[in-house]
Parts: C-alpha cells; structure tokens; sequence
C-alpha cells in the first residue's frame, strides 16, 4: 500500500519509505554501482541514507551524492542505460521489467507533451543520473520486499498545488508531465496540504507501473512492514513524508481486491437499450455488469443497472451509464472482496488436422487446488466458425484437451 494522499511521491521518497520497510541495502547498492559504467554522463555515484525527524515523526531520507556531467541527454541513452543496469546488476525479471516501464512512461510522456518521438526527446532534469538511480533503486527494494509478486494499491495523488520553475519556465502545479502520467493511468488526483509541488514525474512514473488500483480507504491487510521516506522539503503545516505498508491477507489465503459498484434505477428502459447498454460497458472496461428487476415508488416495475469495475473506471463508467440509459445519477461505492488467484494461458488444441491457440482461464487455490478451468468462449466460437460445426461440439472437445494440461 502506498499512501501519497498527504505529501505526494517523488522517487527519492519512494526509495526510502521502501529502506524504511525493511529493502535490503546491500542489493540496492549493487544496483546504483552500475550506473557510472553504463550511464556515461555519471562520474561517480554514491547513495547515504538517513534517520530524519519532520514535524515530530522519525523517516529515512535518501541522499545522492553524483558527480556528472550537466550536458542534455536523449532519451534512447537513458532508457539504455536502464535496461543496461538491470542485466548487468542482476535485477529479476519482474524488477527489469517494471525499471524499463518506469522510465519508459516518463520518457514517452515527455515526448508526447513537446511534440515529438521518443528518438528526439532531449531530457533536462528528468536525464540526471538521479532518476536512473530512483527508478533502479526503487526495482530492487521492491525486488527484495516481494512486492512484485503480490498487489500494490494506493491512495489518490497529492500533487500540491502554485506556480513551480523548472527548465521550461514557470508553470502552474501539477507539471504536464504528472499530469499527463496520472491522466492516462486515470489515477486520482487531489490539491494536498501545501501549495507546492508534491509529486514529481519520476515518482508517478513508477507509481503507475506498481499499482493494480486505486482505494479510498486501505484494503483489509494485516500490516506487517511500515516505512516512512522523506522529502527534501519541509512543509510548513504537515510532515512532508511517504507512507509504505507492507501486509498480508488473514486466514484464507486469498487475495483482497478493491472494487467499486456502480448502480443507477431504470423504470423507463426497454430490454433492448438495457442489453446494449450491458455491452458497451463490458467493451469498455467493466469487470462485471448485471441487471435486476426493481419495484420503484408508486408501485412502477423497473431494474436497476450495476457495474463492478477499478478506482480509475469510476468517472468513465458512470458517464456511459447515462448516456446508454439516459439516467439522470449514478450511485456508487467501494467494496473489498476475497478473490482466488487467477491467470490466463494459451493452451494449444488439435481438431482434426488443425492446431489451434485457446486461452484458458484457471482459478488455483494457494494450496494448489485447481477450483475452476474455462476455456475463453470467443476463441471456441472462432474455431466453430472456421470448421463450420457446432459451438457445443467444439467446446466439448476443447475441454477434453484443455483437461490433459492441467
């Protein structure tokens, strides 16, 4: 859980709330060597972390010693030079894969902003040796903790809030860049207790690539990790610090997953709007859609329309509902639910002489029951088309096979 509703997230916070929840030192360590013998524009690297106190409450903050070069880099350099580190300090997949998406959504949203492609993106701050070190500190204390391997979910974004210069100017907080990031993420955002710029975009960056969603309130967890990582600046009414936590599901093993429920009442909608209606928001991204028949005032018969959908759905269902159904308000709320690990794999199925590609959604208890194997009903409708045979017909053999592999 990572709670940037107060302060914000810059990398440099991030990297050290992480050290404070216990990421290994010595493994981040390893990881900066590597930036002065693959990023030519960084002489020399050195990382100190320290025990602060702001506003009364104990963090650790993050201190880069660099000595490099202050010429203009191109982005392609920088990206290389990632993904250069995290094969030579032997980063895990997970941990070089979200490195390279990290700088990549920070060096694309650059690129965007001015116009221009990724090939001809000329970094100012955003190409300091600093942001490579955020980004490949910041994957290997994850790395460390196990966090790729679980769910991560955060709160809304504190961006702050004046006027902040930086090499393009003067220019009203949040930067383009962060506001752009967190736009495309559909990551919500808020003002936050300072007017000053709170979240940076190397942070959000990485904030985008972690994050499954978005809650209100934390997710049901038993905490079992806590750490505090500082800003640089202090804040004159509130503790300029990033909370990370660090926790485990109770019980049963399964995994906690937030939600939000949307529902608006139709007594003035016929079945054919209703269905379409269903479609459009399950193309558009829902988890789930449904509808119920209701008894409204005055004794009308009408049905009530729900959808399950992510934090950052909220806004973009919400308006197709009313413009499907032509309701006047939806109502929503966020719900926990207890959910089985799930994954999807294709699995390779012959039909007579053919060889066909099926994907296969499994739900696996953690004790590694399998609970339920289903074949993706499109695909076998596919495959029933070319051979011109019955869907049923179709299914039956692909979970006949399906059943071998599993």
């Amino acid at each position: 859980m990572i709670d940037c509703q107060t302060a914000g997230i810059s990398g440099d916070m991030l990297l050290a709330a992480l050290i404070d929840a216990g990421a290994n030192g010595a493994a981040i360590e390893r990881v900066l060597d590597q930036i002065p013998m693959h990023y030519h524009k960084c002489k020399s690297l050195r990382m100190d972390v320290k025990e602060v106190k702001t506003h009364g409450f104990r963090a650790r903050r993050i201190d880069l010693r660099i000595d490099e070069d202050p010429k203009e880099v191109g982005a392609e350099e920088l990206l290389d030079a990632v993904q250069k580190v995290a094969t030579a300090s032997g980063l895990s997949e997970k941990a070089a894969s979200f490195a390279i998406n990290s700088a990549r959504t920070l060096l694309e949203t650059e690129g965007q902003l001015h116009g221009v492609s990724l090939s001809s993106v000329h970094l100012h701050e955003a190409g300091s040796a600093d942001t490579l070190a955020d980004i490949v500190g910041v994957a290997a204390a994850c790395d460390s903790l196990g966090i790729f391997d679980g769910e991560t979910y955060s709160t809304s974004v504190a961006v702050g809030g004046g006027i902040t210069a930086f090499s393009h100017g003067k220019l009203t907080t949040p930067v383009p860049a962060v506001l752009e990031i967190l736009r495309r993420r559909q990551i919500p955002i808020i003002g936050g207790s300072e007017p000053v710029e709170l979240s940076t975009p190397t942070g959000v960056s990485m904030l985008v690539n972690l994050v499954e969603s978005t809650v209100e309130t934390y997710p049901s967890m038993v905490p079992e990790r806590v750490g505090y990582g500082a800003g640089t600046r202090e804040l004159s009414t509130s503790p300029n610090l990033l909370r990370v936590v660090i926790g485990r599901t109770e019980g049963s093993g399964l995994d906690v997953e937030s939600v939000h429920v949307l529902e608006t009442n139709l007594d003035d909608v016929s079945g054919e709007v209703l269905g379409h209606a269903l479609q459009e928001l399950l193309d558009a991204g829902a988890k789930d859609a449904w509808v119920s028949p209701a008894q409204f005032k005055k004794d009308r018969p009408g049905h009530v329309l729900h959808v399950l959908c992510d934090s950052r759905d909220v806004s973009r269902l919400a308006e197709t509902m009313i413009y499907e159904t032509g309701s006047l308000g939806v109502r929503y709320q966020e719900w926990s639910r207890l959910v089985l690990p799930r994954e999807v794999k294709v699995v390779k199925v012959t039909i007579g002489s053919e060889r066909y590609d099926v994907r296969v959604k499994s739900a696996v208890t953690p004790s590694g029951r399998i609970v339920r194997v289903k074949p993706e009903f499109d695909d076998i409708v596919a495959i029933a088309k070319a051979l011109s045979r019955p869907v049923r017909e179709i299914s039956d053999l692909v979970m006949s096979q399906v059943r071998k592999t599993t």
